[in-house]
């Protein structure tokens, strides 16, 4: 029995030695990857997302006040210091960040949200009618040479829409990509971000709808591979989440 054990942990550890030798090519060529819509498989965890409600809180009285000057303002504040333009929509929020470093989330990923609100507005709270947050989950996955799976993630692309300014458009405060899942393997590296290259309004003046491209960028690397990659989301005021191909 201890001769058949040890002859079992030979060919494993000879066939480990193998697979991570940086002189095997094969091991460190990348040759497929696939990325499939994977959110029912964390429709839990998506529905702990929308309990929790996913809301970044923020400090209106620390924000600075934001005075626009148009013929389209609808609302002034009861000092006059803050003017309302609603088919105006700016993200006051994070524009890029990073999503995994070096093959780890980045600390504080939650944090990081950008939002699509009517111009003057400093905080998602100034609005009502909020929906409850939505999200999908995308999966990617690497195979090398041999058929293997090296590199796995999955991320989550979140938001929430609905809010209106006393009933006239819908918004889009907190959305974000984050990550779901990972399982990358040695002599892999992987690096995401996301990024809100822009918001604008799809609807009208009178009755805006707030629109918002989302991009999720990574690279992945080895010492025979480097594969960049991107994907393009919509995320709509009406609480739309489309993956544009």
């Amino acid at each position: 029995m201890a001769k058949f054990f040890s002859i079992i942990l030979v060919t494993i550890v000879a066939f480990t030695a193998h697979a991570s030798d940086s002189s095997d090519p094969k091991y460190f060529q990348l040759t497929k990857v696939k990325m499939t819509d994977v959110s029912a498989q964390y429709a839990a965890q998506s529905q702990n997302f929308a309990q929790a409600g996913l809301l970044e809180s923020c400090d209106i009285a620390s924000k600075p006040l934001v005075g626009v000057t148009s013929d389209q303002k609808i609302e002034t504040d009861p000092l006059g210091m803050i003017e309302i333009v609603v088919d105006r929509i700016i993200n006051i929020g994070k524009k890029l960040w990073a999503i995994l470093e070096a093959g780890r989330p980045v600390v504080n990923i939650k944090t990081y949200t950008a939002n699509a609100l009517p111009q003057g507005l400093t905080c998602w709270t100034d609005l009502t009618g909020w929906n409850v947050p939505k999200s999908k989950v995308y999966k990617v996955v690497y195979e090398n040479a041999y058929g293997a799976e090296v590199v796995t993630f999955a991320y989550r692309v979140t938001f929430t829409a609905g809010g209106s300014l006393n009933g006239q458009g819908k918004y889009i405060t907190n959305a974000t990509i984050m990550p779901a899942e990972m399982d990358i393997s040695w002599g892999f590296n992987l690096d995401a971000q996301a990024e809100v290259p822009s918001v604008f309004n799809t609807g009208t003046k009178d009755a805006p709808v707030a629109g918002m491209q989302m991009l999720m960028k990574w690279q992945v690397n080895s010492v025979m591979s480097h594969l960049e990659q991107a994907e393009t989301f919509y995320v709509g005021g009406n609480n739309v989440l489309k993956h544009l191909q």
